[in-house]
């Protein structure tokens, strides 16, 4: 296993626990290797998410369209397991795009061979349970941080927990997930920054 392969097995046994070295060979076995250079969508909004990204290196952002306009929803950087949940269980088209911000590394694992893995272990089972769970609390989370913090607040949240989105990512995006617009971000920031 290479020590990127290493990397996403200690993300996903943080959720999961220990995983047997077989049940870990089998699921290793079913993930794909892929490249998606800056700037690539790895989901267009209307096509169904058939997919598991386990991000070995690389940033992706998610965005969705309200009212003819871009906004920016997640910010993953590696390593991370992602998905876009609904779609993936609805076989539905997909409200979100995913836009790699850098380019990225990833194991793919097509969301049809997940029944087969649960079939033949428990342990597999688990992972996708753990990574269904992990999405939802994050959405939580989110949805949490609009309904209980001003701009201000999501920003500071955003600056503690997760230095490294202002970091790698664009200020206008980082906006669009905060809610504001890229002018209030640079007002925000200044203050932040001048006291």
């Amino acid at each position: 296993m290479t020590n990127q392969g290493k990397e996403i097995r200690d993300f996903i046994e943080r959720m999961t626990g220990p995983i047997p070295e077989k049940d870990w060979l089998l699921y290793e076995g079913n993930l794909v290797e892929s490249f998606s250079p800056r700037g690539a969508t790895i989901l267009e909004i209307g096509k169904p998410c058939t997919r598991i990204w386990h991000m070995l290196s690389g940033a992706v952002r998610k965005i969705e369209v309200v009212d003819g306009v871009s906004k920016t929803t997640h910010f993953y950087t590696a390593p991370k397991v992602f998905t876009v949940l609904e779609s993936a269980l609805n076989r539905s088209p997909s409200d979100l795009s995913i836009v790699c911000e850098e380019d990225c590394d990833f194991l793919e694992l097509p969301f049809e061979r997940l029944s087969y893995l649960y079939d033949q272990s428990r342990f597999i089972e688990r992972i996708g349970r753990r990574i269904v769970e992990h999405e939802f609390i994050e959405e939580f989370s989110i949805r949490r941080m609009f309904l209980k913090m001003d701009s201000l607040e999501r920003y500071l949240f955003i600056e503690e927990n997760h230095p490294d989105i202002l970091k790698r990512f664009q200020l206008k995006d980082v906006a669009t997930f905060l809610g504001i617009t890229p002018e209030t971000l640079s007002r925000l920031r200044k203050n932040r920054f001048s006291r």
